[in-house]
């Protein structure tokens, strides 16, 4: 299964959880109404000498008892969902998570990082905050958020103690699974709805706190409560099943995925393997972590309906020689070791790499050991003066504004003259003084700086961001001279930068691909002028996209556009982002046989397929270069 089938996968779970919270929801209520109407048949009962037949069903009352039932259910979960538009930075936090600081001096932090980072490079979407929850020395790990825009990766001390880096690595790497796949925005949702459910248990309490100290003629208002609490508690009964049913299957193919990603079944199954020994197992003990239990790693809180499958069986479907003793693991903290990964030198000359178009989509959402192996080795390679710019918010914007800067001096004099009216004298010159740093980095850095900026660039206030937005826009329109990849940096960094201010989100607005014909066009017209010098040659590779779109092949034959220009491109983007995982499939698809029409790869040509790729949220790796043949 692929990353566009994972993505189709997930909405449909999401409908099936729709499905399954009404149907809870229905239960509740008739169960509140019986409640209701047996205290009602109680008290006549009390009341009178006779007996006669009685009418079970009520309109009226059934009506008001369903309005009240799905205010509290509906409310609550609305309050719920509200706090998560912070997304993963706040089911961190509210499960006791402290933010990593990408400068922290803790080698096992330090560790930590680095792991998620080669990962982030190696899967194509920007490095997610890093959270550890300090308090729980239990083994487990979560990713939360609802796009990897705003994605967090956390673990507990316990991991950072007693996991070694290939051990750690497959701990991660099952957690990008499911950034990848699609999983945390439905883990978010399910979160909203156990909240709302147990609201009805909270108001159970409530009405018993608040006449258990007046007992005199509370006797129904306290049988009610208890019904409340009664009723409420089997509501959360239910979400656990639905817990269950939804992360299980999940859990397994994340598993696989962290041993397809990391070429080596050794870390991910000693880590459950040492789970399995810990006296403190993977239990959590912050409050919330029953309604987060289907986010962790392993099992989080001892429920009847277990959020994972046993631990035994995990480990032997990724390592069939499992015997099923666990070793025991002290409480003390593990020696730490700094396994660092062999890397090779990067050199400035990468010949172009023979590829198929096809192959494209399919790397999509994929991570391969060797992609995580070359991001460390990019990671090595970049100076030590802009990684400490990276950990800030400014010097972040600043690394991203100096990667605009025009190679022309002119051009580059005129773009200075355009910032001045944002920034400082003093900023200017630290822009001007990176610029120069970075003249001599290899050009298949620039996207990893991207991606490295997003952490930083997510902690800027609204003012800072809309003041870093006219920069890159200045930036981009005052040489007129600026090229594809140029453009599409800053249209990244405003996608990426728009999705973290306005989530949740989540609809599609675009299902099918016939309103988007001329989006696709714009787009694909301007890559194939930009990458094919001869009009001849940039007229057969646009017509070789644009027969990659089924569409295409039942209206008249679009014409190569005259060069369009990149505001018509961004706003053709823009839609093209809007569109269903399926729509984006067939776009890039079309991108990938425009750009690679000769059938090779330039890093020019990678950067510029990689930068369309980011711009429509697809995770796209690297292209790996043939370094034998340098």
């Amino acid at each position: 299964m692929n990353f566009f089938e994972h993505q189709e996968q997930s909405r449909r779970k999401t409908v099936q959880l729709v499905f399954l919270m009404i149907a809870a929801v229905f239960a509740i209520i008739v169960s509140v109404y019986a409640a209701v109407m047996g205290l009602f048949y109680a008290q006549e009962m009390k009341g009178s000498t006779g007996g006669g037949p009685v009418d079970w069903f009520d309109p009226s009352v059934f009506s008001v008892v369903a309005l009240v039932v799905l205010t509290l259910i509906i409310g609550g979960s609305l309050v719920k969902l509200i706090a998560l538009r912070r997304g993963g930075d706040y089911v961190a936090e509210s499960l006791g998570g402290r933010a990593v600081h990408p400068e922290t001096q803790d080698v096992k932090k330090k560790r930590l990082m680095n792991v998620v980072e080669e990962m982030a490079l190696a899967s194509g979407i920007s490095v997610p905050a890093v959270y550890v929850l300090d308090q729980e020395q239990g083994m487990n790990a979560f990713a939360a958020g609802y796009s990897p825009n705003d994605a967090v990766v956390a673990v507990t001390s316990g991991c950072l103690n007693q996991l070694s880096r290939n051990e750690l690595q497959g701990v991660v790497a099952h957690e990008f699974s499911h950034i990848l796949n699609g999983d945390m925005r439905l883990n978010l949702r399910l979160i909203g709805i156990i909240s709302g459910i147990m609201v009805l248990a909270s108001a159970g309490r409530l009405v018993l706190h608040s006449t258990s100290r007046n007992r005199k003629n509370n006797g129904p208002i306290l049988l009610m409560g208890l019904l409340l609490l009664i009723i409420g508690y089997a509501g959360v009964f239910v979400s656990r099943i639905i817990q269950s049913a939804v992360s299980r299957q999940r859990e397994f193919l994340a598993d696989a995925s962290a041993v397809q990603f990391t070429r080596n079944f050794s870390g991910i199954a000693g880590a459950l393997k040492k789970i399995g020994g810990f006296t403190k197992g993977s239990l959590v003990r912050a409050p919330l972590a029953g309604e987060a239990s289907h986010l962790f790693f392993s099992r989080a809180v001892q429920t009847m309906f277990a959020t994972h499958p046993p631990l035994a069986e995990r480990i032997r479907r990724i390592d069939p020689g499992f015997t099923g003793d666990f070793k025991a693991i002290s409480e003390t903290a593990a020696p730490f070791g700094e396994e660092t990964p062999i890397v090779a030198a990067i050199s400035d000359d990468l010949p172009a790499m023979r590829i198929d178009p096809g192959q494209v989509t399919e790397a999509v959402g994929t991570i391969d050991p060797d992609q995580v192996q070359y991001s460390a080795m990019l990671l090595q390679t970049i100076p030590a003066a802009i990684r400490r710019e990276l950990t800030d918010p400014m010097g972040a914007s600043s690394v991203v504004l100096a990667l605009l800067f025009s190679h022309d001096d002119h051009e580059k004099s005129l773009q200075i003259k355009g910032i001045r009216q944002l920034f400082p004298e003093e900023r200017i010159s630290h822009i001007l003084s990176l610029d120069t740093t970075m003249k001599g980095l290899a050009p298949e850095l620039r996207l990893p700086l991207v991606d490295l900026s997003m952490p930083m660039l997510r902690r800027m206030s609204s003012q800072q961001v809309e003041t870093f937005r006219q920069a890159m826009k200045t930036l981009a329109e005052t040489d007129g001279r600026l090229n594809f990849f140029e453009f599409a940096i800053g249209l990244i960094i405003a996608v990426r930068l728009e999705r973290q201010t306005k989530k949740p989100g989540g609809r599609y607005g675009f299902k099918r691909i016939e309103p988007l014909m001329d989006d696709a066009a714009a787009l694909i017209s301007k890559l194939a002028r930009e990458g094919h010098g001869d009009p001849a040659h940039a007229q057969k590779a646009f017509a070789a996209a644009m027969e990659q779109i089924p569409e295409h092949t039942n209206r008249a034959k679009t014409p190569l556009m005259a060069d369009p220009s990149f505001s018509e491109v961004g706003l053709a983007i823009s839609r093209l982002a809007a569109a269903t995982p399926g729509v984006k499939k067939t776009i890039l698809d079309a991108c990938a046989y425009c750009v690679l029409f000769d059938r090779t790869v330039s890093t020019q040509e990678a950067e510029m397929l990689r930068a369309v790729a980011y711009a429509l949220d697809l995770p796209l790796p690297p292209f790996l270069m043939n370094r034998s043949e340098r």
